[in-house]
């Protein structure tokens, strides 16, 4: 017979008729606890932890260190396990170091081999296709995605520098534009007004179709005036490369007004503006530059409110549309030819859309002004770049606003039927 049994032998026995038990170990108190093992109840850890029930306890004992041991393993493991994760997370941020010091020193070594290609090269005579031929095909490319994107990191930082802002011109047409900003913000020259045939000046409106021509052309010659940052661009004859650039794009955009017989005439707003930005360099144009040009465009095209009164008829320096007028001429001198004296026929047309305006009653010319601002105002609420094709039609077809109705910028009731441009 164990221990444990002669305890509970002893236990049986010293139970008391009012229930109570004495502790089965010492016998002489009453017991508080029941061992788990083998039932046996006891008064304090000290009978627990007796001779007579070594044998339990030890077995109790046992499996707490046991149970503790793995405890402690297991708490081991995971110690181990977040240190390893530090480790590799150090590792992790070393390797990253090391990048960033390559980098740094490739960036240096591309910075010193562009010098070394630009040595000797004077950037300033140099063509452009002379000074693309020194880039790389990656550091062609970074250049033209900057320009097809001007609110690009890149584009900013280059139209930021003092040295672009320094030679810069803003437009001319915004010189004149009250509370416009001042200090060292530089504008163009506005241009010298050529001369218009008075009997070419009718004295019936002019058709609307001829008006969303002359739009046509100003939407060229807006974009030209700031993708070139010249102004006016009559100016670009001291630049041989600029003056054949401005030629090309205008050329390009609006090939109507360089042909020698061309029966173009847009019935719309809509239609003169998609057409001219479908034929310009593919991204050169998105939602926010077509929403200045606009602007641009509805500033040339308002006449002024008051005018000084002038005794020469012939004079066009104080009329409402001197604005619209300059701007004309400004494309005129443009074009002009080698030989003075004959005009070509490019300058002939821009004269007879001379004429057309000033057979225009100011209050259409404000009307198409009107209309003007708020396209471009539409043109600014839509999100992303302007596509190209079809997709651009719809887009500004969908933007532009319907023309105000109670003007009518019919010509003695003429309806807006396609037209067959007639020049002198």
């Amino acid at each position: 017979m164990n221990d444990a049994e002669q305890i509970r032998i002893r236990e049986d026995d010293s139970n008391s008729a009012d229930g109570k038990v004495l502790c089965g170990i010492c016998r002489r108190q009453f017991s508080r606890y029941t061992c788990p093992g083998c039932n046996v109840s006891y008064c304090s850890l000290t009978c627990f932890r007796s001779e007579a029930h070594s044998q339990c306890s030890e077995t109790f004992y046992r499996k707490e260190i046991q149970t503790d041991i793995k405890t402690k393993s297991s708490k081991t493991h995971e110690r181990e396990k977040m240190l390893e994760l530090l480790k590799r997370l150090e590792d992790q941020m070393q390797e990253e170091d090391s990048s960033l010091l390559r980098d740094q020193d490739e960036s240096d070594s591309d910075a010193n081999d562009l010098v070394c290609r630009f040595a000797g090269v004077d950037i300033s005579s140099a063509s452009s296709d002379e000074l693309l031929r020194l880039l790389t095909k990656e550091e062609i490319d970074k250049f033209f995605n900057a320009l097809r994107d001007p609110a690009s990191q890149l584009a900013q930082q280059l139209l930021s520098s003092e040295e672009l802002q320094s030679v810069s011109l803003e437009p001319w047409w915004e010189a004149s534009l009250e509370g416009s900003p001042g200090g060292s913000t530089r504008y163009g020259s506005k241009p010298a007004l050529m001369e218009v045939p008075l009997n070419l000046v009718k004295r019936q409106s002019s058709s609307p179709a001829l008006l969303h021509n002359v739009c046509a052309v100003l939407v060229a010659y807006a974009f030209v005036t700031r993708h070139l940052s010249i102004s006016p661009l009559s100016s670009a004859e001291n630049d041989a490369s600029d003056e054949t650039e401005a030629r090309r794009i205008i050329s390009q955009a609006v090939p109507f007004l360089v042909a020698r017989q061309s029966k173009v005439l847009y019935s719309t707003l809509s239609s003169a503006v998609t057409d001219v930005c479908s034929r310009l360099d593919p991204g050169t144009v998105g939602a926010e530059s077509l929403s200045v040009i606009l602007q641009d465009l509805s500033m040339i095209m308002r006449p002024r409110r008051v005018v000084a009164v002038s005794s020469d008829i012939s004079s066009l320096n104080d009329h409402q549309s001197d604005t619209l007028l300059a701007a004309l001429s400004d494309l005129s001198d443009l074009f002009a030819p080698p030989s003075i004296g004959v005009p070509s026929h490019i300058q002939m047309k821009l004269r007879f859309y001379a004429a057309q305006v000033l057979s225009t009653p100011p209050i259409i010319l404000r009307a198409l002004a009107n209309e003007l601002q708020a396209y471009a105002q539409a043109v600014k609420a839509e999100a992303g770049p302007m596509m190209s094709g079809p997709s651009l039609q719809k887009n500004l077809d969908a933007s532009q606003p319907k023309p105000a109705s109670n003007i009518d910028i019919t010509a003695s009731g003429r309806s807006l039927q396609p037209l067959i441009e007639e020049y002198p």
